[in-house]
C-alpha cells in the first residue's frame, strides 16, 4: 500500500468511514461530490481569477445551458505573493510559441473570452460501461480540439467541472465523463483507461488530449498509453497506488504533463511523478501547501474529510489559481488554441518565473 493510514475516532460511523477511507487511500480520492454529476452554469470567474463554483444539472438525457463569458483580457491578478502580476492582454505575445520575457501572453487564471454551452448525454460503450458524460463546447468552437478529463475515486464528473468550464472558456473542448468502474464497489482502472478511448471512439472525438485527476489521472495514463493519436498527457495530483501507470508510461509517446500538490493523505508518496518521469517526454510541477482535494473544482465534502492537510503558506484561493493557470496552459498550448502556454512551464519566460519565484510553484 502506498498511503500512510490515519484513526480517527467517529462513534456509530465508525465501520462506513472505515472502509472509504482505507479503500480511499489505496486508490486515490475518496468522495461523491453530493450532486448527480450534472454540471450547470457556473457564471463568470471573480476579478481575481478564482471561479465560482459549478452549479447542478437535472438528470436527463440531454441538458444545455451557456454560461457567461469572462473578461478574457486586461487584468491584474493577485497571487498573494506581495506583487501584482501586471496587465496581461488576450492578444498574447509576439512570439507563436512562448512568447517573449516581457511580452506575457494572457493570464490564464483569469476565464477566458468565450462562452461555454454544457451538454449532458450518455453514450452505451462497447465495452459494457454505459457511460454519462457533461461536453464542454466554447461558443462558435464546435469543431474546437479535445480534452477528456476524468474524475478520482469515488467521485464523479461534478468534481471537475469548475476546470472543464474554464478550459472551454479558452477555446477548447471537454468532455468530462463519470467513470464506470471507480467506485467501492467496483475498481477496475485498466478498464476505466479502456473506457475512455472507446468513448474517445464512439463520439468520433480524436485526436485528445486525456487528463485527470487521482485515480482519473491513472485512468488517463493508461488510455493515453494504448492511443497513438493522443496529443498530450495532463495529471492532476495522478495516483498510481498499484504500479500500472508505471508500467504503462514507456508507451505514451505524447508531451506529458503532472501538476502534483505536497506529499499528503490520499497520495502521501507523490507516486506519479514516477510515471510521469517513465514517459517519452515527461515534466512535472509541485503547488507548495496543496493538498489532494485542491485538485477538485469543486472539491467534495468526502475529499475534505480523508484527504485534506493543514493550510500552509499559501490559501486556498492561491492554490486554486495556480492549478487554472497551469493546467490552462497545458491544454492551450498542447492543442494549439494558445501557444503562449508554454510560458508557464518555460523557464525563464514571464509566467514561470512569476510562480517559482514568488515559492507558489516549484521543481519536484
Amino acid at each position: 500500500m502506498m498511503d500512510d493510514r490515519t484513526t480517527t475516532t467517529w462513534g456509530p460511523l465508525a465501520p462506513t468511514l472505515a472502509l472509504a477511507l482505507t479503500l480511499a487511500l489505496a486508490t486515490g480520492c475518496p468522495g461523491e461530490a453530493g450532486t448527480t454529476g450534472e454540471a450547470g452554469s457556473s457564471g463568470d470567474s471573480t476579478t481575481d481569477g478564482t471561479p465560482t463554483s459549478a452549479g447542478t444539472g437535472t438528470d436527463a438525457t440531454t441538458v444545455t445551458t451557456v454560461t457567461s463569458a469572462g473578461t478574457g483580457d486586461s487584468g491584474v491578478v493577485d497571487t498573494g505573493t506581495g506583487e501584482e502580476s501586471g496587465e496581461t492582454s488576450t492578444e498574447g505575445s509576439g512570439d507563436s510559441t512562448t512568447g517573449t520575457p516581457g511580452e506575457p501572453g494572457p493570464d490564464l487564471r483569469l476565464a477566458g473570452p468565450l462562452a461555454v454551452q454544457v451538454q449532458t448525454d450518455t453514450e452505451p460503450l462497447p465495452t459494457g460501461c454505459s457511460m454519462s458524460y457533461d461536453l464542454y463546447t466554447p461558443e462558435g468552437q464546435g469543431d474546437a480540439p479535445v480534452v477528456v478529463l476524468a474524475h478520482g475515486f469515488q467521485g464523479n464528473r461534478g468534481t471537475m467541472a469548475g476546470w472543464a468550464e474554464h478550459w472551454a472558456s479558452w477555446g477548447v473542448r471537454v468532455v468530462a465523463p463519470d467513470l464506470c468502474h471507480a467506485s467501492i464497489i467496483d475498481t477496475d482502472h485498466p478498464q476505466n483507461g479502456d473506457d475512455l478511448r472507446a468513448l474517445v471512439t464512439a463520439l468520433g472525438l480524436g485526436p485528445v488530449i486525456y487528463a485527470g485527476y487521482s485515480a482519473g489521472g491513472l485512468a488517463a495514463v493508461l488510455a493515453a498509453s494504448e492511443d497513438g493519436q493522443a496529443v498530450a498527457l495532463l495529471g492532476l495530483d495522478m495516483v498510481d497506488a498499484s504500479g500500472l501507470g508505471l508500467a504503462a508510461a514507456p508507451g505514451v509517446a505524447a508531451p506529458a504533463f503532472d501538476i502534483v500538490g505536497e506529499p499528503s493523505m490520499c497520495n502521501t508518496t507523490n507516486n506519479g511523478l514516477a510515471v510521469f518521469g517513465a514517459t517519452a517526454d515527461g515534466r512535472a510541477l509541485r503547488i507548495t501547501d496543496a493538498d489532494h482535494c485542491d485538485f477538485q473544482s469543486p472539491a467534495d465534502f468526502l475529499c475534505g474529510l480523508t484527504c485534506a492537510a493543514g493550510s500552509g503558506g499559501f490559501d486556498d484561493a492561491q492554490i486554486e489559481l495556480a492549478v487554472l493557470g497551469l493546467s490552462t496552459a497545458v491544454v492551450g498550448w498542447q492543442s494549439g488554441v494558445e501557444p503562449t502556454g508554454a510560458q508557464w512551464w518555460t523557464p525563464g519566460e514571464h509566467y514561470y518565473e512569476e510562480l517559482t519565484g514568488s515559492g507558489l510553484v516549484q521543481e519536484p
